[in-house]
């Protein structure tokens, strides 16, 4: 969704102030503006990432690194853990889970962000419950999802149960 008065899509490049003793001559970087079909394809992209990311992390856990990069960064509830094969072991110790997703948004990531990579910004809220007797528990998980190939795989993973 766009914040122009007509509807269409915005045109102007967006200016931000800028620090350029470290990557760039001028003072300001110019910024081009997010497409809606960028829009569009980052709601593609999460809703089938997502669902193939929580059908695996409940049924096929022993598949679950399949998702991350070699490089990714995952925080589970403070807990960091760095790499694909450290994210594997961490999740094949959880205890089963199944989860329910009650909202997502995401949206294309600035290349201040990510660099020059294809990447967007998922943004997840629901509930899980753990395996055995136990009530349902309110999370929120923040993920940066880039291309590598024809595949999407984390970058960054920040999964937090709300009190």
């Amino acid at each position: 969704m766009d914040c122009s008065e007509d509807g269409g899509e915005i045109t102007q490049p967006m200016l931000l102030p800028f620090d350029s003793s470290s990557f760039f001559d001028s003072n300001t970087l110019e910024l081009p503006p997010f497409s809606t079909k960028a829009t569009a394809e980052g709601h593609e992209v999460a809703e089938k990432f997502c669902k193939a990311y929580y059908e695996t992390i409940q049924k096929k856990p022993h598949l679950f690194s399949q998702f991350y990069l070699e490089t990714s960064v995952m925080i589970w509830d403070g807990n960091p853990v760095l790499g694909r094969d450290q994210i594997q072991k961490f999740i094949e110790h959880l205890p089963s889970l199944t989860f329910s997703l009650n909202a997502m948004d995401t949206h294309p990531a600035s290349v201040l962000a990510v660099g020059p990579r294809k990447a967007y910004f998922i943004k997840i809220a629901g509930m899980y419950r753990v395996s055995g007797p136990g009530c349902q528990k309110q999370f929120s998980q923040d993920i940066i999802v880039t291309a590598e190939g024809d595949k999407w795989r984390i970058a960054s993973d920040i999964f937090r149960t709300v009190n």
